[in-house]
């Protein structure tokens, strides 16, 4: 069950939330972990918690950084409790359910910051889609683990009587393909000076935002790179 789907936790501070994690999401039929640059890992804290569920983190796949975690995914989930200016779509849990078990070819990642800050606005340009869980107005900061319980909660309650999704599978492009062309580009727009020192900042995460929305297919991606070739060759003619 769920085997498309990873959960990403990203700079976690205390390994406790790591085992409680580890925990949540077994209990709901989810069991690929990935940890992006955790404090502590391996632990006994970890496995303390984790309460018969130390299979998942034997298993999981620690990396140093987001984009080589979330390289291989075709769609990339990020949970934000904060109102970000950068334009990203926001999906509500219902929408995020529907669109994870709409289509079981695609590769998901749901991805989780650290405890205090959540995820940076440098990580959320790698996410296609934010979402939120509602909490009462008081008080909105969930417990990692917490978070993590709700979400899989969410999926698993609604995975019976979701119908996937039989129609040809689209081959979306990796989040490692769609990130070298981008990073490709914008190395061509300095080349061009349309990008300077200036405006590097705003336009690079307009970018971001602009093909992550586009949700481009593998083949997409190897005909823009094919432009950019064919725009560089005669740049250096």
């Amino acid at each position: 069950m769920f085997s498309n789907v990873h959960i990403v936790l990203v700079n976690t501070s205390h390994p406790g939330n790591i085992g409680s994690t580890a925990r949540a999401m077994k209990t709901m039929g989810f069991k690929k972990l990935l940890l992006v640059n955790p404090k502590e890992f391996p632990s006994l804290k970890s496995d303390a918690l984790a309460v018969g569920c130390i299979d998942v983190l034997k298993k999981a796949k620690v990396f140093s950084n987001l984009d080589d975690a979330v390289a291989s995914a075709n769609i990339n989930i990020g949970l934000s409790v904060r109102t970000r200016k950068a334009s990203i779509p926001t999906l509500s849990v219902n929408e995020c359910v529907d669109h994870v078990l709409s289509d079981n070819n695609l590769k998901y990642n749901i991805i989780f910051g650290n405890e205090s800050s959540g995820l940076s606005n440098s990580d959320l340009l790698k996410c296609d889609y934010i979402v939120s869980i509602p909490t009462h107005k008081d008080y909105s900061s969930l417990n990692l683990s917490a978070a993590v319980q709700l979400i899989t909660y969410e999926f698993y309650k609604n995975s019976d009587t979701h119908i996937s999704n039989k129609k040809k599978p689209v081959i979306r492009a990796t989040a490692k393909e769609k990130n070298y062309f981008i990073e490709s580009l914008i190395t061509l727009m300095g080349q061009t000076k349309f990008m300077s020192v200036k405006n590097s900042k705003s336009l690079t995460k307009k970018i971001y935002i602009l093909f992550n929305k586009a949700n481009l297919e593998s083949d997409e991606v190897n005909m823009l790179l094919g432009m950019l070739n064919s725009i560089n060759k005669k740049l250096n003619k």
